[in-house]
């Protein structure tokens, strides 16, 4: 199968989980899954597939009457803000059966701990059932490129003077504080994830001290040794550490249409990987009112 047929069928395959269990619930995700739902074909999917309501997962957010069941989406672990965000909105009591879409544990009890705590928060009488996801969150941006939002928090420590202290050198995962840990040891799993769905049988290479730790982690991985022992199709994956060079390489210089479109319209609010279009402009609807916004802003994700 060629590529780009591939990786629209794994950023499919990601939600269908989520899509099979939409009818008449209130669909609540993180900002990473809503991103990648955005290129995905957007909250349209989810209503389409009957849902009543799709928004923020907030601690703070409402369910609507009327729904069956509240599906949160999230795009890796359950742990830190978004754990506390699925607590506060099932310990409102509102809530007697939900469901959640979550990244695989690579250490934990798996999915069985993880509906405990869900029944635990709900209180007596709430049921919970929680997927574990296979593929993860694509943005297919592209025929052949894909973006992992969930990933897009991840940045090596700065060292030297003004960094928050030494980073990870070559010391390796353990000298790292154990919510960074935790970060790498998540993407881990996705990329195994990714790579089991491609079939790939993986040589990695690394340029910087985060990367080298990823790569490592990467290759000692069990899931991913028993994968690299029966796949068939070989590739070469390259790690490259984001902070090496912020002003050259990673910057956009105008030397084509996409990098220009990038870096001279704002971001649409809140995402990373989408810009804003005023459509206003466009049209007959002229205004000098910067607040005014009776027009949705267009973006690249739209396919027309």
């Amino acid at each position: 199968m060629a590529v780009p047929e591939l990786l629209r069928q794994l950023s499919r395959r990601a939600w269908e989980p989520a899509l099979a269990r939409a009818q008449r619930a209130a669909v609540l995700m993180d900002a990473p899954s809503a991103e990648a739902l955005h290129w995905a074909g957007g909250a349209g999917e989810l209503l389409a597939a009957g849902a009543l309501a799709v928004s923020a997962l907030s601690a703070k957010a409402a369910v609507p009457a009327g729904a069956a069941c509240v599906v949160f989406v999230v795009s890796g672990t359950l742990r830190g803000g978004p754990a506390a965000a699925v607590r506060g909105v099932l310990e409102q009591g509102a809530v007697r059966h939900c469901v959640l879409v979550c990244g695989d544990e690579v250490e934990g009890g798996g999915a069985a701990d993880l509906e405990d705590t869900l029944r635990r928060w709900m209180g007596k009488g709430g049921s919970a059932e929680v997927v574990l996801r296979g593929p993860p969150l694509l943005a297919p941006v592209s025929a052949e490129l894909c973006l992992l939002p969930g990933l897009a928090a991840l940045l090596p420590p700065l060292t030297g003077p003004g960094g928050p202290g030494p980073g990870p050198a070559d010391v390796g995962l353990s000298a790292l504080p154990a919510e960074f840990r935790a970060a790498v040891r998540a993407m881990v799993g996705d990329l195994d994830s990714l790579f089991t769905a491609l079939g790939l049988r993986e040589e990695s290479f690394a340029v910087g001290a985060l990367s080298r730790v990823v790569a490592a982690e990467l290759a000692s991985y069990a899931p991913a040794r028993n994968r690299r022992r029966t796949a068939t199709n070989k590739a070469s994956v390259i790690f490259v550490d984001r902070t090496l060079d912020l002003a050259g390489a990673v910057g956009h210089h105008g030397d084509n249409l996409a990098e220009k479109i990038l870096s001279v319209l704002p971001k649409l609010p809140g995402h990373k990987t989408d810009v804003m279009v005023n459509m206003v402009e466009l049209t007959a609807l002229q205004t000098t009112d910067e607040t005014c916004s009776f027009i949705a802003p267009g973006c690249l994700a739209q396919p027309k």
